[in-house]
């Protein structure tokens, strides 16, 4: 059975919305300034194979490192209207602004290496060796960032018809970062330090041979500014090529030497190229011991923003050139416990199909919640697309809480708290009671987290027992969702759930079906159409179809009895 909220999570929506202020001085391009770190979340990750997530979270990850990312992003089910309008201002003055997407492309290798280098060492004033090298790279990628990120958006600002805060915040801030007169001396004196650096870029070594040509001892002669290059190597010099044809040729790579035993002579060696290293880099160590509190911590944080927002605007780009509709969708007030989506379809099966098929393949449908039917009961032929467009609804509602367009040509959306799925799966080997335990264990943790502003979408529950009792069940489940209040989708077989006086359109609940088409041709007469409609079951119409494809109706068996001579008179 699918887990109840999600993959691998296990913990409560946050309907209350405690908040954590964030640290002095951070700054997001998904959240607006002054809200907590987890304000709007709901801390329930919705479940990925449910939704069919894999194929989306791959489309948005803009460069095959950033899955999590997205994944996090997706999961976080942010409801807060702030937020969302936040990062919809953003993406859609991005999809405005080619030119900004392109430089902001450039500076994402950068970022993610300021990332990896520098974030969160902690620099002191004092810095041992090796991490000289490593802040000073730092360093030089931090002001590179800014520079590239300055030229991107110097001239974005609010008498130029800025609409995304988020935006705009960034420029302020590279405005104090540049301004910082600590920043400007950094500029000044970062190739310097660089230059006086890279004066130790290799080293010369005596080496003193015994009598039978083996090294006795080594001294440092110089450290240079060039590093040595070169085919021949040592062993090709003195025993020519021939000879040294199976020995190593050219440059060496070298190993640290032996802590265990500090008295051979190769740690002797080292100990004193690590002394000579120590005084060409004091200088540089002295000048860095200035700019420690020259952070590039809030920069670094950036980079899976960054790489949110392009693969966001790769992810319209790629459905509006296959004809497919993606729209920003209105925000509409949690209380008001909305959900309309026209010619809404599964962005999932869209990116599972070749791009030239798209648009003829996929087939949107309507989706229509209100005070008055806020509890879908689709019915209809396997194969028929229900699914299908439950996924649809889960997929745009999650987009929409992430700030991103929905596939739809218009929709207005209310926040939802949470997510709720149940989708048949094979029983666990190694669960206990039986495939209808493991259904309802999962069905009672919806009821026992679920409230009115979550959506609940239910595919094909209580496959795990009988028909009968799967009705009683089924009914049971249905009042639960009335007396819950909240949207909900329920994929079944029951057909006989709607002869329930207390389960008509009259109490919330809105039946749809499946559509399928009769063809005229040799192939089968029953195609579906994957149109979701309302109206009421066809079970009949649709079984008896299906029993005259497979030669089973009445008059097809008794011919099948005649021509076989098996007929009892």
């Amino acid at each position: 059975m699918a887990q109840v909220t999600g993959l691998n999570s296990k913990s409560e929506p946050n309907h209350n919305n405690n908040n954590h202020e964030t640290e002095p001085g951070k700054f997001s391009l998904l959240r607006p300034s002054g809200l907590g770190q987890n304000e709007g979340n709901t801390q329930v990750v919705p479940d990925e194979a449910d939704l069919g997530l894999v194929s989306i979270i791959r489309a948005l990850d803009v460069d095959g490192r950033h899955y999590q990312t997205v994944s996090n992003i997706l999961g976080e089910l942010n409801s807060n209207p702030a937020i969302i309008s936040y990062r919809q201002d953003t993406l859609y003055e991005l999809l405005r602004l080619p030119d900004l997407v392109e430089q902001f492309s450039e500076v994402l290798p950068q970022l993610i290496e300021l990332a990896s280098t520098g974030r969160s060492k902690g620099w002191g004033d004092s810095l041992p060796l090796p991490q000289i090298a490593a802040r000073l790279a730092e360093l030089e990628i931090y002001l590179n960032c800014v520079e590239m990120l300055w030229a991107a958006l110097k001239n974005y600002d609010e008498g130029r018809g800025a609409q995304s805060a988020a935006l705009a915040g960034l420029r302020a801030r590279l405005v104090q970062a540049r301004e910082d007169p600590i920043f400007q001396n950094l500029i000044v004196e970062l190739p310097g330090l660089r230059s006086r650096l890279s004066q130790a870029s290799s080293v010369t070594l005596g080496i003193n041979l015994d009598a039978q040509l083996r090294p006795e001892s080594a001294t440092l002669l110089s450290v240079n500014q060039d590093r040595f290059s070169g085919k021949g190597g040592l062993m090709q010099r003195l025993l020519g090529e021939r000879a040294a044809s199976e020995a190593l040729r050219g440059s060496t790579s070298l190993y640290p030497a032996n802590e265990n035993r500090p008295r051979t002579p190769e740690h002797e060696l080292f100990r004193e190229l690590e002394r000579i290293l120590e005084k060409v880099a004091s200088p540089v160590a002295a000048a860095l011991s200035r700019y420690t509190r020259v952070s590039s911590a809030w920069l670094a944080a950036l980079e899976p923003e960054v790489a949110f927002y392009l693969g966001a605007v790769r992810l319209v780009h790629e459905m509006r050139q296959a004809g497919l509709a993606f729209s920003r969708p209105e925000i509409a007030p949690m209380a008001e416990n909305t959900g309309q989506l026209h010619n809404c379809y599964s962005l999932d099966l869209a990116l599972r199909l070749k791009p030239g098929n798209r648009q003829h393949e996929v087939v949107a449908n309507e989706v229509n919640f209100s005070s008055t039917g806020h509890i879908f009961i689709i019915t209809g032929p396997n194969s028929g697309g229900k699914t299908t467009y439950t996924r649809a609804i889960g997929q745009a509602q999650l987009l929409f809480q992430a700030g991103l367009p929905v596939p739809a040509t218009t929709a207005r959306l209310s926040p939802v708290d949470a997510i709720y799925t149940h989708f048949a799966r094979e029983e666990r080997a190694d669960a206990s009671g039986g495939r209808l335990a493991q259904e309802l264990t999962s069905l009672g943790q919806i009821f026992r987290k679920a409230s009115r502003h979550s959506l609940v979408l239910l595919n094909e529950p209580l496959t795990g027992t009988d028909h009968v009792s799967a009705g009683s069940l089924g009914k049971d489940l249905l009042a639960g969702l009335k007396l819950l209040g909240a949207r909900a989708i329920f994929v079944t077989h029951l057909h006989e759930l709607l002869d329930d006086p207390s389960l008509s359109p009259d109490h919330g609940i809105v039946s749809l079906v499946a559509v399928a088409t009769m063809q005229n041709t040799g192939g089968p007469a029953f195609q579906p159409s994957y149109k979701i409609i309302p109206g009421l079951p066809r079970a009949l119409a649709n079984a008896a179809e299906l029993a005259r494809q497979h030669g089973l109706s009445l008059n097809q068996i008794t011919q099948t009895l005649r021509e076989r001579g098996m007929l009892v008179d």
